[in-house]
């Protein structure tokens, strides 16, 4: 359900995805690409932004809306350590950092400063969903895929 206080969804899309770090390998790549997008799910009625399909099949059951728009994306490449980020329509911004790869996938830290901070470990081509931020009358959600 969207309710008023901000969302700290974080949702592992695809086969072994964890929010918590495995144990450290050899890095196998010294640069990460992530695609980016911010979405909006709304309790308004309206339409599944077609770019927004594959955010809506694994979100649908998770919780409530009626409607999902697709607001940004957005490809950046990164060096291990380099700090990214994204500025959202609340002006908040959402700083990611991607820390190390391993077998079972690419640590990244993630934060809003004052609202969340956490680490998800990703396998590649794999998502992760993270609610944001209360935006109009529903949820701000960033979707994260790496690349390497």
């Amino acid at each position: 359900m969207l309710g008023s206080r901000p969302l700290v969804l974080a949702v592992a899309l695809g086969c072994g995805a964890a929010l918590a770090p495995a144990g450290v390998l050899a890095q196998v790549a010294d640069s990460v690409g992530l695609s980016l997008t911010v979405s909006h799910a709304s309790p308004k009625p309206g339409p599944i932004d077609p770019g927004a399909a594959e955010i809506h099949r694994q979100l649908r059951h998770l919780f409530r809306y009626e409607s999902l728009r697709v607001i940004e994306q957005r490809h950046v490449q990164l060096r291990m350590q380099e700090l990214g980020g994204i500025d959202l329509p609340t002006g908040k911004r959402v700083e990611f950092r991607p820390l190390s790869i391993t077998t079972t996938g690419v640590l990244i830290a993630v934060e809003i400063p004052g609202t969340l901070q956490t680490d998800v470990r990703v396998p590649n081509r794999k998502q992760v969903v993270i609610g944001v931020d209360s935006y109009q009358d529903g949820k701000l959600i960033l979707t994260l895929q790496p690349d390497y």
